[in-house]
């Protein structure tokens, strides 16, 4: 499996050109018709006219992956983790440790007590696709949800150390890793196949010295407590738990 940038119209050959530079990932050259099942197991980072988006494999099958708020505004609903939030003051603030995508922070952003919302991601391609996704939001409701997002690209307990500052609700997902027999949906599988930041050691006990009321780590419903912590309730569904760590 390899990781490329690529662009499919001659206006984006210039930020494709600049991302490379900054991400460090190789401008991807088209082969020829009969090579394309030969990269069906690589991503490719893609620099559009409208938006930057990864997908896997060159095929025509091959459906784009990014942050798209204005569908997850409309049509996607996560009441386990909403459950997993009550009981938090009005007007809390909420970190983000482990932003991803940022489904998880957007899906907490539509609580109406929450006020504010610090996604943090280390991985650098993530963060561009995060970043890029906040930009082409057209709907008015995902709109004024973004208005509480700040998005930082770097590492979690580096930000908490620098930062040393509390907040309402820190928020932790770890992904899961050698659980599942199947396939995850193609965001998660993409961040698996890719990513390269480890979750480190001491990040939940270092994470619940800087929340004000709690921590909840998301997890498969099969796996260990995250550094064999047991939480004080979980929050389970089907296929995944929220482990939710008072601290007040």
């Amino acid at each position: 499996m390899r990781f490329y940038l690529t662009f499919d119209d001659p206006q984006s050959k210039a930020r494709a050109s600049v991302l490379s530079k900054k991400l460090n990932i190789e401008i991807f050259k088209k082969p020829s018709q009969q090579k394309i099942k030969d990269f069906s197991e690589d991503y490719f980072l893609t620099c559009s006219k409208d938006r930057l988006f990864l997908k896997k494999g060159l095929g025509y099958n091959s459906k784009p992956i990014f942050s798209d708020f204005d569908d997850w505004s409309k049509n996607y609903d996560d009441n386990l983790l909403k459950d997993s939030t009550k009981g938090l003051p009005k007007n809390f603030s909420c970190l983000d440790l482990t932003a991803g995508f940022g489904k998880d922070a957007f899906e907490i952003s539509k609580i109406a007590n929450c006020k504010s919302m610090i996604l943090v991601e280390k991985e650098a391609w993530v963060f561009e696709l995060l970043v890029d996704g906040i930009k082409n939001t057209s709907c008015s409701r995902a709109d004024d949800l973004l208005k509480k997002f700040k998005v930082l690209n770097m590492d979690g307990l580096e930000f908490l150390e620098l930062k040393n500052e509390t907040f309402d609700l820190v928020y932790i997902d770890p992904m899961f890793l050698g659980v599942q027999k199947s396939k995850a949906k193609k965001h998660m599988q993409a961040l698996r196949d890719l990513s390269t930041a480890v979750i480190q050691k001491q990040f939940l006990k270092t994470s619940l010295k800087f929340a004000n009321y709690r921590v909840i780590v998301k997890r498969h419903k099969n796996m260990e407590y995250l550094e064999g912590i047991v939480p004080n309730r979980s929050v389970k569904g089907k296929v995944v738990r929220y482990d939710i760590y008072y601290t007040n």
